[in-house]
């Protein structure tokens, strides 16, 4: 009852708190909007924001994928980690970009908060791509344009900055996350060719290395970013590289009596992240040309073994080779038309290897490697006339995989926008496919003569309301044939998924569908007293099963409700410096996700370790409402070269508690509920100079 209160006061108060004349973060397209520098609109439908938002708002711990988390329509489906639902998607169905080009999974620890402690495709523990060079970036749910396909889901559209091309700049950043070091600065001395780079080395792991003890398990990461951009003088072009390592081990104290499951094992992970890429953008006599490729590759090591009552041991490695490739050709036809054509190239090789191990004898194996190559050429048209704009556009994917699956998919868009009045209305309608290799990876069947496409439509209408500004939508997503697992007469399909499971042979097809209404109010401006942003969304996610009835899925939480609310006091110290303290409170509450039934079927079973619930009745939600409020206090000083921020984000400040998965646990012999992250204090301090 308590939380069912809270819940309502959250939605009342996203509803009706008195607004000001601005949304305090996000490019959302909206009258009174802020207006965002350095990002490059690629619809009218991005959600853009900046990187001081990144810093500013609480429990992100600079990672804009938990930034993300606050928008609506979207859920972290783990407060371990940064993997996003976007609308009832699976996390899978998410891609992320970084200045504009595909590139494979950029998080450490990618099995961070998974139910079966396996890697996945697009998320992790935390971001490789440090806070410190990122630039003012945004997130795509829909109208994608036609250059950027590969994603039913969410679009993260990342954007490296520049450096100074003026004088070097220098900031370092220490805290309970990690210790960051970036310098950046001219090249040369015509003042257009700058660098930028960062390190980084987790908090956690300096710790493990000076011997303190975390329950048995210790986590760490290190990274380093580089960005070389110059400026041409119709255009500019810039290169850049991301190296990551991450590991994470667990080894229980023979000594302590054993409490749960996870006690009987040795745990021992890595994950190694590399990302290298250049873009070129010019002007031309017809029109701007702009290009770039990418290589990406993302690879984890999993190790298991018993270390009490026997020799079983479970290996898995999955690893993730991307390249890929850009080009596209923008040509103002008359003041009111632009035509756009180019091609987006992607090259997948992916390689997964599972098995399990009796002592020396190997009594289950599982190795796909597939490689999946897609070829995209585009053409549309954007029209200007009066209040409209309209966006018509045509997409071709060819997906190449001889073993596996060779198909054309057509994938039409059409965007419609309209302003009047102080108010505006965006409609949608678009047709898009996604790069097959996370649906291949949950089968154990060499054959796949098809692609799932996703048809979408999503409307949009927004006014400015007095001082509020508001955002209606509605979205309706629907694949009439997508990847399915048959148990025992129930079809899971592969929209229910996050980690590979051997569990599943996804030889069936099915239709799923989508959709759901999102509000979205804000107001306010930080330099002028309280500002702040909520949301309420209400969504299904479905699946059709062989009796032509709809029944949930797993990331079908039914509803959604945030808020972020902050406010920013300014003046000056006794030594005559720019003093700045600022307060960020954000409250989430989500239906929570969905599982199967857990019983004691598997009770006796070695592979019990790993099997999956029984899903023959379904997908239910036993996990109950997550709620979750989240602090930031800080302060900071500037000065003519210098500025220092000291910072204290409270995750779950009030210490609710909430259930992350409940699995069936043998050595107690029933289910068993595994915990939400409590309270998490982090602290920082951040001191930047010139």
């Amino acid at each position: 009852m308590t939380r069912l209160l809270l819940l309502s006061a959250l939605l009342f108060a996203t509803l009706l708190l008195p607004a000001q004349d601005s949304l305090s973060f996000g490019g959302i397209d909206l009258p009174g909007a802020e207006v965002r520098a350095s990002y490059r609109q690629v619809s009218p439908l991005a959600q853009a924001f900046t990187i001081e938002e990144v810093r500013r708002l609480p429990a992100t711990f600079y990672d804009p994928a938990r930034l993300i988390a606050l928008l609506p329509g979207t859920v972290q489906t783990n407060d371990q980690a940064n993997h996003l639902s976007v609308r009832g998607n699976s996390p899978n169905a998410n891609l992320w970009r970084l200045n504009g080009l595909a590139i494979a999974n950029p998080n450490h620890t990618s099995n961070a908060g998974t139910f079966y402690d396996y890697p996945t495709l697009g998320g992790g523990g935390v971001n490789a791509l440090s806070a410190q060079v990122l630039d003012n970036s945004a997130f795509l749910t829909a109208g994608l344009p036609a250059r950027y396909g590969y994603a039913t889901g969410g679009t993260f559209d990342l954007r490296l900055r520049p450096g100074n091309t003026e004088r070097r700049q220098h900031q370092v950043q220490a805290g309970f996350i990690g210790f960051d070091a970036a310098t950046e600065g001219p090249l040369g001395s015509d003042g257009r060719t700058s660098y930028l780079v960062n390190g980084r080395y987790s908090f956690t792991g300096l710790l493990a290395k000076a011997g303190v003890d975390f329950g048995g398990e210790a986590i760490g990461f290190s990274d380093l970013n580089l960005h070389l951009h110059r400026e041409l003088p119709d255009g500019e072009v810039s290169f850049f590289a991301i190296l990551g390592t991450s590991t994470n081990t667990f080894t229980p104290d023979p000594e302590e009596p054993v409490t749960e499951q996870k006690d009987l094992f040795d745990i021992d992970y890595t994950n190694d992240i590399a990302i290298a890429g250049g873009t070129y953008r010019t002007r031309l006599s017809f029109g701007e040309l702009s290009t770039g490729v990418a290589y990406s590759r993302t690879a984890a090591q999993r190790l298991q073994q018993f270390t009490r009552g026997g020799g079983w041991i479970n290996y898995q490695r999955s690893e993730l080779n991307r390249i890929s490739a850009q080009l596209q050709v923008e040509n103002p036809l008359t003041a009111n038309l632009v035509a756009r054509g180019g091609v987006e190239i992607l090259a997948d090789r992916y390689e997964q290897v599972l098995n399990f191990y009796d002592r020396d004898t190997l009594t289950n194996s599982r190795t796909l490697v597939p490689a999946v190559t897609s070829f995209a050429p585009y053409l549309s048209f954007s029209y200007l006339f009066g209040e409209n704009d309209l966006d018509v556009s045509l997409r071709v994917a060819r997906y190449d995989e001889p073993r596996l699956v060779q198909a054309w998919i057509a994938e039409p868009r059409l965007r419609f926008r309209r302003r009047w009045n102080g108010q505006r209305i965006v409609a949608v309608a678009e047709r898009v496919s996604q790069t097959p290799y996370a649906g291949l990876l949950l089968s154990r069947t060499s054959v796949r003569d098809f692609i799932p496409v996703n048809h979408q439509l999503s409307l949009a209408y927004g006014r400015s309301i007095g001082p509020i500004n508001a955002l209606l939508s509605t979205y309706f997503q629907y694949t009439p044939e997508d990847y399915a697992a048959s148990v025992q007469g129930f079809l899971l399909s592969a929209n229910n998924f996050l980690e590979f499971d051997p569990s599943f042979a996804f030889t069936e097809r099915t239709a799923t569908r989508r959709y759901g209404l999102e509000l979205e109010v804000g107001g306010g401006r930080r330099q002028e007293g309280w500002y702040y942003r909520g949301s309420t969304s209400v969504y299904r996610a479905e699946t059709q099963q062989a009796d032509d009835e709809w029944t949930k899925d797993r990331y079908s939480s039914d509803y959604a409700v945030k808020l972020v609310l902050g406010r920013e006091w300014t003046g000056t110290d006794r030594r005559e410096r720019e003093r700045t303290y600022g307060m960020n409170l954000a409250l989430i509450a989500y239906g929570g996700e969905r599982t199967g039934i857990i019983t004691n079927a598997y009770a006796g079973n070695v592979n019990a370790y790993f099997a999956a619930p029984d899903y023959r009745q379904g997908f239910v939600n036993s996990n109950g409402t997550y709620f979750r409020p989240d602090l930031r206090l800080y302060r900071t000083v500037r000065k003519d070269r210098t500025t220092a921020t000291l910072a204290l984000d409270l995750q779950n400040v009030a210490g609710i508690s909430n259930t992350a998965a409940i699995y069936y646990d043998v050595e107690l012999g029933r289910p068993n509920e595994r915990a939400a992250l409590g309270l998490i204090p982090v602290l920082s301090y951040r001191f930047a100079w010139l």
